[in-house]
Parts: C-alpha cells; sequence; structure tokens
C-alpha cells in the first residue's frame, strides 16, 4: 500500500476508528522487520481470521490435519507492512473488508445459490 500521499489527519482517523473498535490496539513488529497492528492481546488484526479459525477448530475430531490445512486454506493472509503508517492503513481495509463479507456471506450461502440456479434452469 502506498502512503507516502496520506496525510497526518488521515492517518490520526485510521488510528483512531482502529483503537475505538479495538481498544489498546498497537503496533508490532514481527521477526522479518514488518510492522502490523495488533489487539491489547498482541492477535494481529489484520490476520484476526486465522486466530478465529485455530481456536474453533475441532482438533479432537480429527484423525489428521489434512480438515484443519483445508479450513485454513480459505482465510487470506494479508501480508505485514513495511511502514508504521501503512500497518495502519491496512487494519482499517481489513475491517471494512471483513465487515463488508461477514454482512454479505448469508446472501450467497450454498443453499441459496443452489435454488437460484435450479429456478434458472426451470
Amino acid at each position: 500500500m502506498r502512503v507516502d500521499n496520506i496525510s497526518k489527519e488521515r492517518f490520526e482517523k485510521a488510528k483512531k476508528k482502529i483503537i475505538k473498535k479495538y481498544p489498546g490496539a498497537r503496533t508490532m513488529m514481527d521477526p522479518e522487520g514488518k510492522y502490523y497492528v495488533a489487539t491489547a492481546e498482541g492477535r494481529d488484526i489484520c490476520n484476526i481470521q486465522m486466530g478465529q479459525a485455530i481456536n474453533a477448530y475441532d482438533f479432537d475430531g480429527e484423525d489428521d490435519l489434512y480438515g484443519f490445512n483445508s479450513a485454513l486454506n480459505k482465510i487470506t493472509m494479508i501480508p505485514h507492512s513495511d511502514s508504521v503508517i501503512a500497518a495502519w492503513m491496512t487494519t482499517e481495509v481489513a475491517i471494512k473488508s471483513y465487515h463488508v463479507v461477514d454482512r454479505n456471506s448469508s446472501k450467497f450461502s450454498d443453499d441459496k445459490v443452489m435454488k437460484k440456479m435450479a429456478k434458472d434452469f426451470e
């Protein structure tokens, strides 16, 4: 993400929105020297769905990890940023994107799509 043309006011506005949704959010650096915004508990906000998938997965009912790998492969990984500003701006976009997907995913459920397709072929 190019951030060289982002004003300080725009950055502060994005940061304020993120901190309102995730109180205690802060910038962190990964082992490769890239920046990301984390929750107060240290979880990467851009890739929070990854952590949620890991926590929700039933490892006890699994003989192998193929199902687990399949569940993780469905989640898009957002790379960390080269600058602090880019990290906050990317996090703002990620939060908006997750909101849109969550809000609209029920409209595109498999059952609804199949019913629509069956209706179209009648």
